[in-house]
């Protein structure tokens, strides 16, 4: 299928330079079956493999207009899933919920808006999961984790109504784990913001719901955030590290000539 018969194995989804450069290449002239490749790709994200949520989103953003390196990158992404097609989300007996938020700043070269990752694990593995480019465009890095902490809260809230109608008992607020200390220590102050309106009700949107008890934030090293992830391209070890925190395991890894990225 696409011609990748014979074609070598990817050890992660995407260049991580992919997004931060500007793409110069002749446009891709067999749009419908790029747009083949990438709903297929964004099948497959939604439904089992978070490590590919972001590739597929970024994906997604050219289904308009793609170029030669878009379609490349599509292949590459099925490559990497061709590599990895034993990997499956597993899941333990401990009824442990909770989540991580992140956001790229600015990540996206054609818009400067940020892109929003946030991912729930329950039982050791992950149930929800989004990657998403927000919709505004935030003048800081504050700012742009604001924006993915009210998207995963939302989320939060959501997956609560859901476990409990599901028979599931939950004790206590849901922990979002957030790796922007600033972010944090703000949205438990009594300050009051000069920020956009748009971003302003977010962030008391938050605050909200930590002093009704139902979420609670704490801080967590760039370095096991999870959620990262889901916000831009990585390289093959950080992959690896973060896909094993989300409980998708690698299982038997395919033959075929690897190549290093």
């Amino acid at each position: 299928m696409y011609g990748l018969q014979a074609a070598k194995a990817a050890k992660s989804p995407m260049d991580t330079g992919f997004v931060s450069t500007t793409d110069s290449s002749t446009p891709f002239s067999d749009n419908l079956a790029y747009r083949s490749l990438v709903g297929a790709l964004l099948y497959v994200a939604v439904c089992a493999r978070p490590d590919v949520a972001v590739s597929a989103s970024i994906l997604g953003r050219k289904v308009c207009a793609p170029t030669e390196n878009d379609w490349n990158a599509a292949k590459r992404v099925l490559r990497f899933l061709y590599s990895t097609k034993s990997a499956r989300l597993e899941y333990n007996n401990e009824a442990n919920f909770a989540g991580f938020s992140d956001a790229d700043w600015a990540g996206d070269i054609n818009t400067r808006r940020s892109t929003t990752g946030f991912v729930f694990l329950y039982a050791g593995g992950a149930i929800s999961w989004g990657s998403r480019l927000q919709h505004c465009v935030t003048l800081s890095s504050m700012e742009s984790e604001y924006v993915a902490l009210g998207e995963a809260t939302q989320e939060a809230v959501w997956l609560r109504r859901f476990l409990t109608d599901m028979g599931e008992t939950l004790e206590g607020p849901t922990c979002i784990m957030e790796d922007n200390q600033g972010c944090i220590q703000f949205i438990h102050s009594d300050r009051v913001s000069r920020r956009s309106k748009h971003i302003e009700t977010k962030e008391r949107y938050v605050r909200e719901l930590c002093d009704q008890k139902v979420i609670r934030l704490e801080y967590c090293p760039s370095e096991t955030m999870a959620a990262d992830l889901l916000t831009k391209p990585l390289g093959t070890t950080k992959v690896r590290q973060l896909s094993k925190l989300l409980g998708l395991h690698p299982g038997k890894v395919a033959a075929p000539g690897e190549e290093e990225c």
